[in-house]
């Protein structure tokens, strides 16, 4: 309630992504600037090429694999959504706009690299490194839905389903490429292309109080066949 408050002015909208700002972004980069960890080890940079660190070949070569991960994922989601529309059950839509879809994929996808790091540096496994991730991101979201409530509407876990398949897909591409940048593209992708296919799925409203076109009939003109 006191969130919804805040929210209702605009102060209180710009100190909520203020915050969101230092807390998905702040806080990695003030890790960074400490040392505490390296870019390498979110996946910002590579271990030696021209392009951050990577070289052509092997931009080529996550892209391939970004591009292969995005359509195992994208292709059985439509067409279950499909279904869903069809059998007349709700969707869960995005509402938002195109520019907050990308600035919340980049929020997602520093924040996801952020958690992957430490588990990273302290096993130098990057499979147990997304794994923990992974895991580090499921007990944040368990607080989210218990601060909800535990009884999520359809919609709603449809959106939580979609997070959950970008969180799978975002370690499987760490440990595939350890590209943190290709990451963040394929969620910033897949997400808009969600919105616009979940958008042409839903039916539209029958507009009401459409003037037909052409002439108005009058109850007093009877066709020749019905006059007497």
């Amino acid at each position: 309630a006191q969130l919804d408050r805040l929210r209702a002015v605009r102060g209180g909208r710009l100190l909520e992504q203020f915050l969101r700002l230092v807390y998905f972004i702040g806080v990695p980069y003030a890790a960074l600037l400490t040392g505490s960890i390296a870019s390498i080890d979110m996946g910002l940079t590579g271990t030696g090429g021209s392009i951050l660190g990577w070289s052509p070949a092997e931009w080529l070569r996550g892209l391939s694999t970004a591009l292969t991960l995005g359509a195992i994922v994208l292709l059985p989601i439509g067409v279950a959504s499909r279904q869903i529309a069809r059998a007349g059950q709700p969707l869960g839509v995005d509402d938002r706009s195109g520019g907050a879809v990308i600035v919340e994929a980049i929020y997602a996808e520093v924040h996801w690299a952020f958690y992957r790091a430490a588990p990273l540096i302290l096993l130098g496994e990057v499979y147990a490194a997304a794994l923990f991730g992974v895991l580090l991101v499921g007990v944040e979201w368990i607080v989210v839905l218990i601060r909800n409530g535990l009884s999520p509407s359809p919609e709603e876990r449809q959106i939580w389903l979609r997070r959950g398949v970008l969180l799978a897909l975002s370690a499987a591409l760490f440990v595939l490429t350890q590209n943190v940048w290709l990451a963040i593209v394929l969620h910033a992708i897949l997400e808009l292309l969600w919105k616009v296919w979940l958008r042409r799925l839903v039916p539209r409203p029958i507009e009401q109080g459409r003037v037909p076109i052409g002439p108005a009939a009058d109850p007093d003109v009877r066709p020749l066949h019905d006059q007497p």
